[in-house]
């Protein structure tokens, strides 16, 4: 009992702190946002998806001078720099993201424009650990939750209750998320000029990183796995947008799928049935009411 007690405090450590950051990061960002579908035509031709090989050469690479973990990017002083020497950045590289010495992690455009001292203050903007944190990295904190469940949920610990746990408190921080705007990663100064292009941050990324990396170890078990369709249906709670909610119905047809391989009989009908029910409130905003106004299982079941 002491052990559960303790991993439980764990992951609400965790949750609370996952949700806690994404309060904190969306929307801010380095920089300011641009809207979506706007500023693509000011991207430089060098970093165009069709760029040609001339144009491709038309960048400074700044390497990396040690190996390790992104811990943080001080993203002021990239727009200072980028702003001071009238330059555009792209990113290679996102907090959480491992690299090792000689390996680009700017680049930078017009190259003439970019002295070594300059090249050397933006390197300095990256700060390279030798362990993730959750410093700047959302990702590690959805990781934890995701490797925590996947070990309760292994053949050697048969432990459902605690990924259900990891469930509940990614669905809460999902939710949390899907009723937020995630700006571009294009990001522009105080006079709306273009200065980053960082990596893209997207619902649909981190949906993966959590519920799809998940699928696999929630099918094989009839309470994870309708734990893990409850907590979709958590998520859809706060989500209009038609694209996410169709992704949300997507993760559900891939826990079906994966679950016919592993459950049968009686175990198998009820997580149908389940992802089935929560198909029908993701198409029909009536029913999914309804569903959840009965207590059956969406929402609080009091």
């Amino acid at each position: 009992v002491p052990s559960k007690i303790h991993i439980n405090s764990v992951i609400e450590d965790i949750g609370e702190r996952l949700i806690l950051e994404i309060g904190h990061r969306f929307p801010r960002f380095i920089g300011k946002p641009l809207a979506h579908g706007a500023g693509e035509a000011r991207i430089p031709a060098t970093f165009g998806k069709d760029a040609s090989s001339e144009e491709a050469n038309q960048r400074m690479l700044i390497a990396a001078k040690r190996t390790g973990y992104i811990e943080l990017i001080d993203g002021d002083t990239l727009i200072d720099q980028a702003r001071r020497h009238d330059l555009v950045l792209r990113l290679q590289y996102q907090p959480g993201d491992f690299t090792h010495v000689g390996r680009t992690l700017v680049e930078a455009w017009p190259p003439e424009r970019c002295d070594d001292e300059a090249a050397r203050v933006i390197r300095d903007a990256f700060s390279v650990s030798s362990r993730r944190s959750a410093l700047q990295d959302l990702r590690f904190l959805i990781d934890e939750l995701v490797e925590i469940a996947a070990r309760a949920l292994s053949p050697g610990v048969n432990d459902p209750f605690t990924a259900v746990t990891c469930m509940d408190w990614l669905g809460a921080a999902l939710s949390d998320m899907a009723g937020r705007e995630l700006p571009s990663h294009l990001r522009v100064d105080d006079d709306g000029m273009l200065r980053v292009i960082a990596h893209p941050e997207t619902f649909d990324g981190f949906m993966d990183r959590s519920f799809g990396a998940l699928a696999q170890y929630s099918a094989a078990d009839m309470v994870a796995a309708l734990r893990f369709i409850r907590a979709l249906g958590e998520v859809s709670l706060d989500c209009d947008d038609p694209d996410r909610l169709a992704l949300i119905s997507g993760y559900a047809d891939k826990l079906e799928v994966l679950a016919e391989k592993s459950l049968g009989g009686f175990n198998l009908e009820r997580v149908k049935q389940r992802a089935d029910e929560l198909r029908h409130a993701l198409r029909e905003p009536d029913y999914k009411r309804r569903l959840r106004d009965s207590a059956a299982w969406l929402g609080g079941t009091a």
